[in-house]
């Protein structure tokens, strides 16, 4: 590269941390270190363990949106599917999200590098792993994947900064393009760094007194490759007659969500758990003698992070894990400078600690062994009408083996008011649907876990339950660190003739 911070080494200075294989390994150990006590859990996280399940349905025949509904893009499952092609042990997913976020944080240190030290890098790549695992990364979120892939696509374009100077582009820039593409395919929002990686090129081509055809040319080649997965993907589901279902889930359900409350409450918190990083990035992008070219290119990459970021405004704390990637390189400028620079990494680190409280192996292992008690109730007491998880870890369908009895799996999807008629089944209707069939086991949160609640849905298992099976026992798994009660309503409708001759319900 042509520039470098003011006053860094160069990157050519090695250390014994300046290679790129001696980093992977270091960031790896670090994140499975980080997460190791929570290898194992079946019901560690609801959204994780939920792609898991879908992935290892895909196997089956299921095809996400038809048969099992959610608003993710079709890449988080494949993602997901794909592993389960390899494993179906959640000790398979939750080691390759802590080595997708190893690589990301590798990333992060090599474009650190491309503007100063070997030190800059080393340090901003473990700023990302220590504030990631504090805002549940490194643990399945769909950010652990897709945070690599526009990491590389910013990284391939630092890089290519001095070419595009002087007007030309060259393949770096549309594998950039293509790595945007995939990332929309795993969440949507990534649509708007993807843009502005995009609009960084041409204005870097104008800037070099390109003709306008021909930054046209490059425009529209880089919405081609951006656009081109999604494209690819909406063709198969219109090709399978599912349009409806593709889009219904991919934008107009995504529209139609309501706000959760709370939201001031939870940004609070994440900007207290960025107590330490941000100021460090603000002091890397403004005031640790970066050129203006940096500042541009990291200004507009923070700018887009953080539209990406209120474009879902629930505030849940891993939604900020995109805004990580661009933070953590601009705090890399002052780390990798700085003469305190040590001192601020250790301070970031302890600072995180406080934050970053991990389960016991023992909590973890418990949490397993009542989930899969749970699941041998279930399979038990089962007298051939299959299993409703309702308010409960819908993981249940996996260890058990059930298939299930509607397209609304997930748990909000059932009982969380919010929810109530935002997927392209009316809600009320599939809960009716459901109890036709006559489930054969119901498992709930025996005090209504996930809020607001759909009184109606609530009200009809519960009805359901009580008129029509046996209360097996009360069970306790653990929830998001605490130990929540469900009922196991089992040996319902016992003359009911056998309908589970499957593990989907889907395609077969």
């Amino acid at each position: 590269m042509g520039f470098r911070i003011a006053g860094t080494r160069p990157s050519g200075e090695r250390g014994i941390f300046a290679s790129t294989a001696t980093l992977a390994i270091l960031f790896t150990l670090i994140a499975v270190a980080l997460k190791f006590t929570t290898f194992g859990d079946t019901n560690r996280s609801a959204d994780d363990l939920f792609y898991f399940l879908v992935g290892q349905r895909m196997h089956e025949g299921l095809l996400p949106y038809v048969d099992v509904w959610d608003r993710k893009p079709l890449g988080l499952f494949l993602i997901y599917y794909l592993i389960a092609g390899v494993s179906t042990s959640v000790l398979a997913y939750q080691i390759v999200a802590c080595i997708f976020v190893a690589a990301t944080a590798v990333v992060i240190a090599r474009i650190v590098c491309e503007w100063t030290g070997w030190q800059g890098g080393l340090f901003a790549g473990l700023a990302y792993l220590v504030i990631a695992v504090i805002f549940e990364g490194a643990g399945g979120n769909a950010p652990d994947f897709y945070n690599l892939l526009i990491a590389c696509a910013a990284f391939l374009i630092v890089r290519e900064m001095d070419a595009l100077a002087q007007g030309t582009v060259r393949w770096p820039i549309w594998t950039a393009m293509a790595l945007c593409g995939l990332a929309i395919t795993i969440k949507q929002t990534t649509l708007f760094e993807s843009i502005f990686f995009g609009l960084y090129v041409l204005v870097t081509l104008h800037r070099a007194g390109r003709p306008l055809i021909a930054i046209a040319r490059v425009a529209a080649t880089c919405a081609a490759i951006g656009a081109l997965p999604t494209l690819a993907i909406a063709a198969c589901y219109w090709q399978l007659g599912h349009w409806r279902e593709f889009w219904h889930a991919m934008v107009i359900s995504n529209l139609a969500k309501a706000a959760i409350g709370g939201g001031g409450f939870r940004l609070t918190g994440i900007l207290l758990r960025l107590a330490v990083l941000l100021p460090l990035a603000l002091w890397g992008l403004f005031g640790a003698g970066a050129d203006r070219r940096t500042r541009r290119f990291l200004a507009g990459w923070l700018i887009a992070a953080l539209v990406g970021f209120l474009a879902v405004p629930n505030f849940f704390v891993h939604y900020t894990l995109p805004l990580l990637v661009p933070l953590c390189v601009a705090a890399g400028l002052v780390l990798g400078r700085h003469m305190l620079r040590l001192a601020m990494i250790v301070a970031l680190v302890l600072y995180a600690s406080l934050w970053y409280h991990p389960p016991s192996r023992s909590w973890s292992r418990a949490s397993a062994e009542a989930m899969d008690k749970t699941a041998r109730l279930i399979r038990q007491h089962d007298p051939g009408g299959g299993l409703l998880a309702f308010d409960a870890p819908s993981y249940l369908y996996a260890l058990s083996g059930k298939r299930f009895l509607s397209p609304l799996v997930f748990p909000h999807h059932l009982s969380s008011a919010i929810e109530n008629d935002v997927s392209h089944l009316p809600t009320h209707a599939a809960i009716d649907a459901i109890l036709t069939q006559g489930p054969g086991v119901v498992v709930m949160a025996r005090d209504p876990l996930i809020q607001p609640v759909n009184v109606y849905s609530r009200e009809r298992v519960s009805a359901y339950a009580r008129a029509n099976c046996r209360l097996v026992e009360v069970v306790t798994l653990r929830d998001a660190g605490a130990r929540v009660p469900f009922e196991i309503w089992g040996d319902c409708l016992q003359n009911l003739p056998s309908t589970d001759k499957g593990t989907n319900g889907g395609r077969g």
